[in-house]
């Protein structure tokens, strides 16, 4: 019987979550109210003017309504746990980034009022206590770690599309700020001689931008942007200007409202790509079926067994948009 429950662990899991949810809800909702009712053996939940809405009504409706998203997190939730097994790292960061969560709620919303926005934000994700801020964060770790081994297992199948639709690629930049680049002042230029001088005299690209660029947020990591796509919230003339360069490339001077830029293209080459946590969210977000795929797959090798409940399942794929045969 053990097995059993074991193989089918979703079966279990869904009609022990939902049941109880529902004998829960209804009891919490009629109790002081209409102690006992019962009508053709189900509980009734409240009655108005001689109608009566059973437990199973309600249960319906928030299906109806709530159930497929409801249903699918539960899903995603179980077959995560079971798929991948999270490392020391991975529990810490999830508490770290917990704790983060709670300061950063009451800093905000002050220490008597947060507790109850951060409960009813965590509620909104499945969770029912701000004690398990810990396991969201670390479930959507996995979750991640899972999606990155799945593109990389299969990137024969996504990559090429991917890289001509949204050019992806390593960017970092010099900037000479200006107030009016139209009209520079005899200072900027200066400064703007001084960079084209450092360059020409054989100093790096990188030293150049440690030292002399004016962009304070890629200053410090000597002018790294880092990923960048046709879809990065870049002005126009800067973003046209990075996605017309190749590998290794570096542009002339760039104009924008920030003053002259000059850009150059570290790689684009995937093994490159790879290292950047850009690179594959940008993929989750151009292929957003692609998570579904995943965790289905995973579900499959589960043996995941609906034992007849049709009607769960293909809830769950319509939610997933996917066919049956995949």
């Amino acid at each position: 019987m053990l097995n059993t429950i074991k193989k089918h662990w979703f079966i279990v899991l869904v009609g022990v979550l939902f049941v109880a949810a529902t004998v829960y809800f209804a009891y919490d909702m009629t109790k002081g109210f209409l102690p006992g009712k019962n009508v053709s053996g189900k509980d009734v939940v409240f009655e108005i003017n001689g109608q009566n809405v059973t437990a199973d009504d309600l249960y319906e409706r928030l299906f109806d309504d709530l159930g497929n998203s409801a249903l699918y997190t539960l899903f995603e939730r179980a077959v995560v746990a079971q798929s991948f097994t999270a490392d020391k790292d991975m529990i810490s960061q999830a508490k770290i980034q917990a704790e983060s969560t709670i300061a950063n709620f009451k800093s905000y919303y002050g220490e008597t009022a947060y507790e109850a926005i951060l409960l009813q934000a965590i509620k909104g994700v499945g969770y029912s206590s701000i004690d398990d801020l810990d396991d969201y964060f670390l479930h959507l770790t996995m979750v991640e770690s899972m999606t990155k081994a799945y593109f990389d297992t299969n990137m024969d199948k996504y990559l090429p599309e991917f890289v001509t639709a949204k050019k992806p690629r390593i960017v970092r930049h010099i900037l000479v700020k200006m107030d009016d680049p139209t009209k520079p002042t005899e200072v900027e230029k200066t400064r703007w001689d001084e960079v084209k001088n450092a360059l020409a005299g054989g100093e790096s690209f990188e030293a150049v931008a440690k030292r002399l660029s004016d962009d304070t947020g890629s200053q410090p990591d000597s002018g790294l942007l880092g990923y960048v796509d046709s879809n990065t919230q870049f002005v126009p003339e800067f973003l046209a200007a990075t996605l017309a360069l190749g590998s290794g490339e570096t542009s002339e001077w760039v104009r924008t409202t920030y003053g002259y830029h000059l850009i150059r293209i570290d790689s684009t080459d995937l093994a490159d790509l790879k290292k950047e946590d850009g690179f594959y969210q940008a993929l989750s977000s151009y292929y957003p079926k692609a998570v579904f795929t995943m965790i289905w797959e995973n579900a499959k090798k589960l043996n995941i067994d609906f034992k007849g409940n049709d009607d769960i399942k293909a809830r769950l794929l319509s939610f997933m948009s996917i066919e049956e045969a995949e």
